[in-house]
């Protein structure tokens, strides 16, 4: 028989994942709460399946309890459902946050229920996302034995990379992700606003940026970041990085330091391959060094 999954908090990610697991058929929706009644009506329309409803006590049994609230409500969230007498026994709860492990699930600890975190490594903001858009996505789980063995089919049914986890430092590992997600593309969009002051056309600068991501992508899946590198830091060329900084200083002074501080990565990435003599280390410090 097909798993019953209860859904609190149904936005984009937890909407996205509810609508893979229906062309997978691995689940049957049940309950569906967001912060207001037009709200869950909303997601169920989105979703095409579940049941709106005004109360966690309302929801019913469920194999599955997904909260998928912003992160700050995840705790309030657990402990509504631990005060709402539903039969948990059986039941897994679980949150999407990476921020978060399991602390945040702890009031349901005498519940009878499973808990776990599952954080799936990639954006989830497109309503059109397919089980081949999501073939391969790391899905980092963190929970008992007990309750990973209960979730590993719900993601591995949509394509998912299973990869369980122990007692993470959850501040260090959201970071990590959110800096390879959200910071490549604020600096993808920064480095198209310095293509189009240079005097390329809006739609020039982004053909030029995507594929130069898309050929990065491809140097980094072949050779990782190490042995890929390129550029005038790991040529040692001085030169051109200071005509990079004084063309920022003309053009776009605000964002001298942001510049400095991306070099700066590269030049520790530099060292750590051993491209650079101490000569030319010290040269790029000084020219690096910030303001």
């Amino acid at each position: 028989m097909t798993s019953r999954i209860n859904i609190i908090g149904c936005g984009r990610a937890a909407g996205s994942l509810t609508r893979l697991w229906l062309q997978a058929n691995a689940v049957t929706i049940g309950g569906v709460i967001n912060r207001s009644e037009a709200s869950s009506h909303q997601a169920v329309d989105k979703i095409g399946a579940g049941k709106a409803v005004n109360d966690i006590a309302e929801m019913g049994s469920a194999d599955f309890w997904l909260i998928g609230t912003s992160d700050d409500e995840i705790a309030g969230v657990a402990h509504s459902i631990a005060q709402s007498r539903q039969n948990l026994r059986g039941s897994l709860v679980f949150h999407l946050a990476g921020r978060f492990g399991l602390d945040v699930l702890q009031s349901l600890a005498n519940s009878g229920a499973l808990l776990a975190a599952l954080h799936p490594v990639r954006s989830l903001t497109d309503a059109q996302i397919s089980l081949a858009d999501f073939a391969g996505t790391a899905c980092i789980a963190e929970g008992s034995d007990a309750a990973l063995k209960v979730l590993e089919p719900l993601f591995t049914s949509i394509g998912g990379a299973w990869l369980p986890v122990a007692s993470i430092d959850r501040g260090l590992y959201h970071a990590s992700v959110s800096i390879i997600s959200n910071i490549t593309k604020a600096v993808a969009w920064k480095a198209q606003k310095w293509q189009q002051k240079a005097g390329l056309p809006e739609r020039t600068a982004a053909a030029v940026t995507h594929q130069l991501l898309n050929s990065t992508m491809q140097d980094l899946f072949r050779s990782g970041a190490k042995q890929s590198i390129t550029g005038p830091v790991v040529r040692g060329d001085t030169s051109t990085i200071e005509a990079h900084l004084e063309a920022l200083r003309v053009n776009h002074p605000e964002d001298v330091e942001v510049y400095r501080v991306l070099a700066r990565t590269v030049l520790e990435l530099a060292q750590e391959r051993g491209d650079l003599d101490e000569e030319t280390l010290l040269r790029f410090e000084d020219l690096l060094k910030g303001m």
